[in-house]
């Protein structure tokens, strides 16, 4: 049933979508809360295939909603996050070049979102001074938009860090991750928490990495989420226990994280359960990881 009525929003919004200019704009405005509803089914899906195989159907019918009606950005929104959650939980381990370009691609989208180009131009290329200037401006309305630009634009670093230039932007990526944790620290259940600590500890401390300030993140990311998305418990082991060098914590993290029955926290069930597969990945290669 849950499959059918997937089926029949997106096959909805495409024939809403297939109207005259005006009134494909207009559709796409009405088909909006649709596909937020949509999405929410899908994080509280318990068939984590099925959300995979709909995934790029709908990243292709949100680029074209995009082109219908580039003003609206809860579409855009939509696009960053949904870009985000493929790459990451589909993509990345099997195709990390694939990944990097999805991820690029849903960086674009949060900065569309966020839809302030001076600002944005601020953070990606300006001195420190003017990106601490143009974060300071940003508002709690921004704060969605900016984790998923974030998200995006840190994962792909850490599939790029062969490149200079991807180097260079993790200090603008750390102020830009910073904020929104000062807008809204409760996103998606901590996510902005477990994104700075996964950055704190996922480089050496002779790179610019802090382990003690990661784990108060990640701490804090268990609290908002009462340690139920699991998601921070599999970050936590894969940077700051692999960084540390801390066997025994990475095998506890995951084995919480196998261990838990479902519907902990059933909002985000799907992610819990992409979550446990990767645990069980990451103990496969303990001995690798710990060597």
């Amino acid at each position: 049933m849950r499959a059918h009525r997937w089926a029949a929003a997106v096959t909805g919004a495409c024939l809403l979508a297939l109207c005259g200019c005006s009134a494909s704009r207009t559709a796409v405005n009405v088909m909006t809360p649709v596909l937020e509803n949509t999405v929410d089914a899908a994080l509280r899906c318990e068939d984590p295939r099925l959300v995979e195989e709909a995934l790029p159907t709908s990243l292709l019918l949100l680029e074209g909603m995009i082109e219908t009606n580039p003003d609206n950005r809860e579409i855009e929104v939509l696009a960053s996050m949904l870009y985000f959650a493929y790459a990451f939980a589909y993509v990345e381990e099997e195709d990390p070049e694939r990944a990097s370009w999805l991820y690029e691609q849903g960086s674009e989208h949060g900065w569309a979102a966020l839809d302030r180009l001076e600002t944005e131009r601020a953070i990606r290329e300006g001195t420190f001074d003017e990106v601490d200037r143009a974060l300071a401006e940003l508002e709690d309305e921004d704060a969605e938009a900016l984790l998923w630009a974030a998200a995006n634009w840190g994962l792909w670093i850490q599939l790029n860090l062969e490149s200079p230039s991807a180097v260079a932007d993790l200090a603008r990526l750390m102020r830009l991750a910073e904020r929104v944790a000062e807008l809204d620290e409760t996103l998606f259940w901590g996510m902005p928490r477990i994104l700075l600590g996964a950055m704190h500890a996922g480089r050496p401390v002779m790179l610019g990495g802090n382990p003690t300030r990661a784990l108060a993140e990640f701490e804090r990311a268990f609290t908002i989420s009462g340690r139920n998305l699991h998601l921070a418990q599999v970050f936590f082991a894969k940077t700051y226990c692999v960084q540390t060098f801390d066997p025994d914590a990475f095998d506890s993290s995951l084995r919480e994280v196998l261990d838990a029955p479902p519907g902990m926290l059933p909002e985000a069930e799907l992610l819990n359960r992409i979550a446990r597969r990767q645990a069980g990945t990451l103990l496969a290669r303990a001995e690798d990881l710990f060597e």
